[in-house]
């Protein structure tokens, strides 16, 4: 799936010098999907959620470009922004990047300078995608075990650790060490009060996370094998599909 471009122009363009601009996002992960040269507009569909990247041309004699961020700033959903400008304007950049712009490009501009904004605002949507899937796959796992009040403070503890190995695989050393038990006692006790090993509770999160990905269409199973710490995709594969009978390629399709 291809990352969804917004476009919100101000003030008199050329749309052929804009092709023309755009064309170095021919043939990749990146599209055009949509433009406008309306600030309400531009405030409805960045709030909407269904685009990826803002790319704000920030012309005379609206100057959208600092409006629509402050307009946006609350959205749940951040949006990386790269600012194309007519002109150099340090005072325009300056609050630009204070409201939150990740990049900002003074007209006349290389194409592979565009192209490498977009790449790094790319770069964050990923990372933002891969955090909101992790918590939503960890909370699931979560809610999933058997609930009572003298297991709560168990789960919370639980919750701190999956949030702490958030960028790395978790072990049941780690978990042990975690909880402050030696391996053997903390698998005892992680069966004792959730009728499931550690492992077994691990995997399982480790399963719904990776259809969380796949499903996003964002990533590559190499790249969610890689993410979720397996030593090879032939491996991530046949646990993947002995959990969920499918394998990752059927699911990212």
């Amino acid at each position: 799936m291809r990352l969804q471009i917004l476009v919100a122009d101000s003030g008199e363009h050329s749309e052929r010098n804009l092709n023309h601009l755009f064309s170095v996002l021919e043939d990749t992960e990146y599209i055009v999907s949509q433009r406008t040269t309306n600030l309400n507009d531009a405030v409805r569909l960045v709030l909407s959620r269904k685009f990826d990247i803002l790319l704000c041309i920030n012309r005379a004699p609206e100057y959208i470009a600092a409006k629509l961020l402050r307009l946006t700033a609350t959205a749940e959903k951040k949006i990386p922004a790269i600012i194309i400008s007519e002109q150099d304007d340090s005072q325009r950049m300056r609050e630009c990047f204070l409201l939150g712009a990740i990049d900002f490009l003074a007209e006349p501009i290389p194409p592979d300078d565009l192209l490498a904004a977009v790449s790094r605002a790319a770069k964050l949507v990923h990372e933002q995608l891969i955090e909101t899937e992790y918590r939503a796959a960890m909370q699931q796992a979560l809610t999933a075990l058997p609930a009572s009040a003298e297991v709560q403070p168990i789960a919370d503890k639980l919750r701190a650790f999956l949030l702490k190995m958030e960028n790395q695989t978790a072990t049941v050393e780690l978990a042990a060490d975690h909880f402050g038990f030696n391996r053997d006692y903390f698998g005892r006790y992680f069966k004792s009060k959730f009728g499931m090993t550690f492992g077994e509770f691990y995997k399982g999160f480790q399963i719904e996370y990776a259809k969380r990905l796949l499903e996003s269409g964002q990533f590559k199973v190499l790249e969610v094998s890689r993410l979720l710490g397996f030593s090879t995709p032939d491996y991530f594969t046949r646990v993947f599909k002995k959990h969920t009978g499918d394998t990752p390629s059927a699911v990212k399709r």
